[in-house]
Parts: structure tokens; sequence; C-alpha cells
């Protein structure tokens, strides 16, 4: 076997001798940013950067331009993998508004030694609004100056005529049309063969000397792990693949409410009872919280995958893939679930709840006033914010003083409702009713510190714009000392813009949006300047840019995690999804920041976009809840749910379902979280909610 598998090596060699003009197969390389897309760069920096620097492609299509509809981007992702199936060459296609004074050519060259493309990638990059394209291709790949030619003449009458989708399209199809074709049948035919045979030679040999060996220990490991939680795939089967991803969905936002609840409930008895009794709670949460972050990495992974079009091309053979991943997150929720909830009892009678709840309910009267107290200087210090910054910036904390209001006045009814129970008897409904009025009153709390907290760092943030202004104002001119480099000249030329922008907007302005400006551009222009610097250097500024880039990345996370904990009632696994894969990006930013602080600045870089893409999902979730509430109030047919509504319904601070009386529940009811707002676990669904849609239910009496 040995023999016939060398045999089959030397005709695949042979095969390639006799064939001058069969080329090797471009080996694919890895997405530059497999957790975020260059679409989504696009998107999220196009108020970040002006048109014209180059940016990191890695789909096959970028639309910054939105030149594209739904059916024309389809269009075009169809031609450029027909291409790649048929040729060893692959093309991007990217479309700006402008380029901005640069030559089309320089651009998209720019952009594809960014992306780092090899000698079989092409780029044809559009500018809608100049009516120009720029060809990108690498002086070896295999095309002649006539062929180069024709695409080139392919997408510039499309171009012309402003037919943005046939300007790939078109191009695509004049690069097959050259008949640069991929690898010969008989190189495949040998490669198969020898292949086959050495895999049928190791495999023997496996199953002759390596099984028996292994066999005793792969039964005593198969003794002592113990089965997967949550469902298994065959208990998952009739489930269509959306029903599956939806059930997911609904997996990952009910276990990330149960660890927000759980959060808030173990800050609570931390402050009642010390720290040292709640240490092993601690470590229980760590652990259940460990699984669920890993479930949001597949859930990235997964939409990721789906923005880049993976599975477009054989949809069949990806679905079993998608289901066994998706069977993974439930099975990671699941556990974290497990985990909970082996502790709920524990937990409560570590606060010994019943007996404490007339002295719980009195803590939630006693401390309400001062908070209330707070909420009127809340809404005069966002006064003061609005008349210098514009409503973009305080978009996150701007509705907290309502909110907040809402939820006292919550508390305070829950409380009177608690010391009804207490009269009666009810003792358990006593203690959910106890419990929600702290989890208000907790939550009042931080939307308050929130604004408080926003007020701090805008301060501090026009103080640091005037640093990285002066910064990046010494880089340019010492930039203007290296000639004839394109790549230092382009991101000079970006500085310029970024540093004219920020003047121009400096009143009135947002100083967060200046600074992110500001660290962009120095970036690339640290990149373009990193060859003519020492390393020492080098390393020092990339620490210092990103101490700078991981202190804003990390108010951006506060802020966005207060705004998804305090109106978890409405937020979407997507938005959250975002926000997870922000933190892990920014955890592995500090991981690196000793070793390799110019990967770590990168890393960094994507989290601040990440979080800011998971701010405005989050956002646009809870205004889709506060429409719906508007509707229900103005539904003068619809039965109303009692006094424990509005603040804490947006916040996830549910009642045990058997206290609430609306017979207007919709299929998606239930949110995750715990009852009353409390206690370990609570962490499972019992429905299914969509992905991204509203998932609370509203009562007509919304407050």
């Amino acid at each position: 076997m040995a023999f016939a598998g060398l045999a089959g090596l030397a005709l695949t060699a042979t095969s390639q001798a006799a064939s001058a003009t069969v080329r090797e197969p471009a080996e694919p390389r890895p997405s530059v940013s497999p957790s975020l897309t260059a679409a989504m760069q696009a998107e999220m920096m196009s108020d970040v950067l002006p048109a014209s620097p180059p940016i990191t492609l890695t789909d096959p299509v970028t639309d910054g331009a939105g030149a594209l509809d739904d059916a024309e981007r389809d269009e075009v992702r169809s031609a450029l993998a027909r291409l790649a199936d048929e040729s060893d060459l692959r093309m991007f296609v990217v479309y700006i508004e402008s380029f901005d004074g640069t030559q089309p050519e320089d651009w998209a060259n720019a952009s594809a030694n960014q992306s780092g493309f090899g000698t079989d990638d092409l780029l044809l990059a559009v500018a809608t609004a100049d009516r120009q394209f720029g060809l990108s291709a690498d002086s070896n790949v295999a095309l002649t100056d006539a062929q180069l030619g024709r695409i080139e003449d392919a997408a510039g009458a499309a171009v012309e005529d402003e037919r943005w989708s046939a300007a790939a399209t078109d191009a695509a199809d004049a690069v097959r049309a050259t008949g640069t074709t991929a690898t010969s049948p008989l190189l495949v035919a040998g490669l198969v063969v020898a292949g086959v045979l050495v895999l049928a030679t190791l495999g023997y040999v496996s199953w002759r000397f390596v099984v028996p060996r292994l066999r005793p220990r792969l039964a005593g490991l198969a003794r002592r792990t113990p089965p997967a939680a949550g469902p298994t795939p065959d208990e998952l089967a009739h489930l269509s693949l959306p029903e599956l991803d939806e059930r997911a969905a609904a997996a990952l936002v009910g276990i990330d409410d149960a660890l927000k609840t759980c959060e808030q409930e173990l800050g609570l008895a931390r402050a009642e009872l010390g720290a040292d009794a709640t240490r092993d709670f601690e470590l229980i949460l760590a652990r259940a919280t460990a699984d669920v972050r890993q479930a949001f990495a597949i859930r990235q992974a997964l939409d990721t995958a789906a923005e880049n079009g993976a599975g477009e091309q054989d949809t069949a053979a990806q679905d079993p893939e998608r289901r066994a991943h998706l069977v993974r997150v439930l099975g990671l929720c699941e556990g974290a679930a497990d985990t909970l909830d082996a502790r709920t009892r524990a937990f409560d009678d570590l606060r010994r709840l019943q007996q404490r709840a007339p002295e719980l309910l009195a803590d939630v009267v006693d401390r309400a006033p001062e908070v209330a107290g707070r909420v009127e200087r809340a809404r005069a210090t966002l006064d003061e914010l609005a008349e210098t910054y514009p409503a973009e910036t305080l978009a996150l904390v701007s509705g907290n003083p309502e909110q907040a209001e809402l939820l006292l006045t919550n508390a305070q009814e829950a409380v009177a409702a608690g010391r009804s129970a207490l009269e009666g008897g009810q003792k358990a409904v006593a203690v959910s009713h106890a419990r929600g009025a702290q989890n208000a009153l907790g939550q009042a709390v931080v939307l308050l510190d929130a604004v408080d907290a926003t007020a701090t760092h805008l301060e501090e943030a026009a103080s640091r714009l005037d640093k990285a202004v002066a910064s990046l104002t010494q880089d340019v001119a010492s930039a203007r000392s290296v000639e004839g480099d394109f790549r230092v000249t382009l991101a000079r030329t970006a500085a310029q813009a970024s540093l004219k922008h920020v003047a121009v907007t400096r009143a009135g302005g947002d100083p967060l949006a200046g600074l992110q400006r500001i660290a962009a551009a120095e970036a690339s222009l640290d990149a373009a300047l990193a060859p003519t610097r020492d390393t020492t250097e080098v390393k020092a500024r990339s620490s210092a840019l990103l101490r700078d880039t991981l202190g804003r990345v990390d108010e951006q996370l506060r802020q966005t995690a207060v705004f998804v904990a305090t109106r978890r009632g409405a937020i979407g696994a997507t938005a959250r999804t975002r926000l997870a894969e922000a933190v892990r990006l920014a955890d592995g930013a500090r991981a690196l920041q000793p070793t390799d602080p110019t990967a770590a600045l990168g890393e960094a870089q994507r989290a601040s976009l990440l979080v800011l893409e998971a701010a405005r999902l989050a956002r646009a979730d809870a205004d889709a809840v506060v429409a719906a509430a508007a509707a229900a109030e103005s539904d003068e047919s619809a039965d109303a749910n009692g006094p424990i509504t509005g603040g804490m319904m947006l916040g996830g601070i549910l009642l045990d379902p058997h206290l609430v009386r609306s017979r207007r529940r919709a299929s998606t009811a239930h949110i995750g979280g715990g009852f009353g707002g409390g206690g370990f676990g609570g962490g499972r669904p019992v429905a299914l909610r969509k992905l991204g849609t509203v998932r609370a239910w509203w009562p007509a009496n919304v407050r």
C-alpha cells in the first residue's frame, strides 16, 4: 500500500510536468478579521473616517455606499462565486461614495495591500458619487495587459451608465472569459488516488496496532464523562433550521437575563451578609458566565459566517454544521441554567427571605426618597449636557430619568402588594414582591449613576481630545518628511482630513466620536510610518494608543452594558451577541497588551466597532418595545394587567407568572431571569423568541 501511495504521488508530479499551462490552485486564506466583516467596518466607520482612506476587505462584496439592493448583492455574489469555482482567480468588489481626489487605481491598490491580497486576488473599487472605478491586480497575476484592459472596459461601461451591480458582474464575467482555468483533471485524479491510498495505509495501521491499546482508556473516559447538558440533536431533529435558530436565540436571551438578575441579587446578598458568605455563589455564577460567553462566541461566529455569505453555494452541506453549532449553543445555555438552578434553594436559604420579607420591604421604603431626589438632578444634568453635545451622544442615557421614575413607582406598588400578601399569610408571594421592589430600586440607582458617569466621561473626553489632536498633528508633520511612499501620503491625507473635521465639529460635536476618528487616523498613520521608525518607538506608540483606545472601549462597554441590563425586557439576542463579542475582544486586547501591543490595538479597535453596533441594535430593540407599549396604551379594548408594569417590564423584572392577571399574553411572553426579579436559575424561556424582535408583552395601561 505504501508503494502504491508513492506511485500515486509520482503520477501527480508527472502530470504537473506535462502540463505547463496548469497553475497550482491558490490556497484559501482565512479572513483578515474573523470577528468583524468588511461590510460592518464600512457601515460602522462611515461616520468616523472620510471615504478616501483604504479599508481592510474581508467580504467578496463590500457596499459602503448603499449602491446595491438585496437582489443585486446576491447577483454580484453569484458572479464572484462562479469566477472562484471556474478559475484560480478571486475578485473582491467594494463600493464607496468618493475617492476624495485619490487616483482610483491607487486607492484600490492600497486597499488590496492593506487587506493582504495575493497574486490571484483582484479588487474592483467603485466610487458611485465620482462615477469612477479602479482595478487592482498583482503584477504577477496570470493575465495579460490586453486581458486586464478588456476587464476594465467591461466595468467602465457599466460605471458610466451607473449600473453598479453590472460593473461587478460584467468584470467577473470578463475575467472568466480570459480562460484562466483552474486545476487539470489529471492533477486532481492523481491527488485523489494518492490521498486515498495513503489514508488507507494509515487506517489499517491504526486499526491493527493503535486502537487496541486505546480502547480501554477510551472506555474509562466515557464512563467518567457526564452526559452533555441540554437537548440532544435527536430531540431537536423535528425542528427546522429557522426554528432551531429561534430556539437558540431564545435560550441565549433567557440565560443572559438570568445571569444579569443573579448578579444583581448577588450584589444585594453581598451587601447584606458580606463577601465571605457569598463567595461560593460568586464561583457558581462565574462558571455559568463562562458557559454563556462560549455560547455567545459560537453565535457570533454563526452570524459572521452568515454575513460573509458562507453556505450560499452549498446550503445543504452547511445545514448539518450549523445545526450542530446551534445545538451546542442550547447545550451551553442549558448547562449554565443547571448550574444556577442547583444553588437556588441554597441561595434563598442564605438570604432567609421569607423570614426577612418585612425587613426587605421596609428597606425599600427607607431608600426610595433618596433615589427619587436624584431623578430631577439627573434631568438637570442631561439638560446641561444637551446644550453642549448632540442628541446622539446622549442617546444611551437620555431616557434614564424617566425609566428610573417608573421603576420607583413600581417599587412602591410592589411594597404595597408585598405587605398586603404578608397580612394574608402569603409569604412566598410577599417575597416575590420584595425581590421585585429591591431590584427595581437597584436598577433605578444604576440608571441615575449612568447619567453622572456619562457627564464625567464627556468632560474628560473633551480634555483628552486636545491631547489627541496635538499628537496627530505632530505625526502629520513627521510624515511630511517621508517622500515617495504612497501609503504614508495616503495616511497623512486621511489624518489631515480627520483633524479638519474635528476642528470644524468641535463646538457642539461629540468628543467621543472625535477621539475615535483621531485614534483611527493615528493608528493608520503609525502603521504607515512603522518602517521608518525603530522597533522600540513603534512598540511605545502602539502601547500609548492602546491605552487610550481601551479606556474609550471600556466606557463604551459600560454604557452599553448598563443600557442592555436596564432594558433587558426588550433587548434581543443579536445586540447581546455583539456586546458579548466586544467584551471578548477587549479582554483579548488586555491579554495581548504586555507582549504584542500592535495586535492588541487591532483587537481593541474591533471591539470598539462591535460595541457601537451593539448599542445601535439595543436602542432599536428598546425603541420598538416603547412603540409597542404606546400602541397597547391606545387600544381601549385591552385587558388590564395590574399595577406592576412599565419600568419593571422594560427592566426585565417579572413576577412569578401566577401573579400576573392579564389574558393578553403573547406566545413569547415569558422572559428569563428569575421570578420576582431575583434568585439563581430561571434562565429557561418557556417559548421561542424571534431573534432581534420585540419579545416583551405589554398591557394596555403601560405607564
